[in-house]
């Protein structure tokens, strides 16, 4: 169901409901542009299990890059290595799911952590520290290329508030925004990673597909996603199937 139609810019702002999103309407502004504020950041995907034995290096990774202005940072817990000792507490479905959709995307067999993906578009193993910053190097010499979108909120209507520069696409982007924790530290009594403290950050807490951009300038009001555990937020645009990451922005709830 369309709930709202923007004419400015370039096309128009076509604002869907998904079966994942949020339960009120979305609203649209008045056109707008997203404010230039240096080229639009990296976008770093970990796939992890505090089952993993392999995963910490790459937690770590994550956490150093998570702070920088040039990183949208997102770590998804996956289930698949519950059964091995240790149930990640952080571990969810729709996680794994994400996963395994970029599985055919990188024409791979299989599923594996510590998994980075960058900008949807490259994969390494998460723990290989050189590679990993290679390829988020290469991405940062595509940012021109990239769409600028800004994130931000209406505290007093209970709303996020995503603005976006007017582009000519060839299609549809979906609108992805990502509900993410702050720090934790976990004390692991079982498992391969038995007697460590593991710390996580910028773990995915909740995901909703709030719509489809095609292109136009504009705000689009989203209903603020609610969960206990939420630091921050980052707003994916998205090719569909799981494709490249065209444009992201991120929000800190704590600042």
């Amino acid at each position: 169901m369309i709930l709202g139609l923007l004419a400015a810019g370039v096309g128009l702002l076509s604002v869907v409901v998904a079966p994942t999103g949020p339960t009120r309407a979305l609203r649209v502004d008045t056109a707008a542009a997203a404010e230039a504020a240096g080229p639009p950041p990296t976008v770093i995907e970990l796939f992890t299990s505090q089952g993993c034995s392999s995963c910490p290096p790459a937690d770590e990774l994550l956490y150093e890059m998570a702070g920088s202005d040039e990183v949208v940072a997102i770590s998804w817990h996956v289930t698949y290595w519950d059964y091995i000792g240790w149930k990640d507490p952080f571990a969810t479905g729709w996680s794994t799911d994400r996963q395994t959709g970029y599985q055919g995307k990188f024409d791979r067999g299989y599923v594996y952590t510590p998994q980075m993906v960058i900008d949807g578009r490259h994969d390494v193993v998460g723990s290989r520290r050189g590679e990993v910053q290679r390829i988020v190097s290469a991405s940062r010499e595509d940012a021109p290329q990239r769409i600028q979108v800004r994130l931000g909120r209406d505290a007093a209507a209970g709303e996020l508030l995503v603005t976006f520069t007017p582009r000519r696409l060839e299609r549809s982007l979906e609108i992805w925004l990502v509900g993410y924790s702050g720090v934790h530290e976990t004390k692991v009594s079982r498992g391969e990673n038995r007697g460590a403290t593991l710390r996580n950050t910028h773990i995915a807490r909740t995901i909703n597909r709030v719509g489809s951009w095609d292109g136009a300038g504009g705000t689009i009001r989203v209903p603020l996603p609610a969960h206990d555990d939420v630091a921050g937020f980052a707003v994916l645009l998205q090719e569909p199937g799981q494709g490249a990451i065209r444009g992201a922005a991120k929000l800190d709830l704590t600042s």
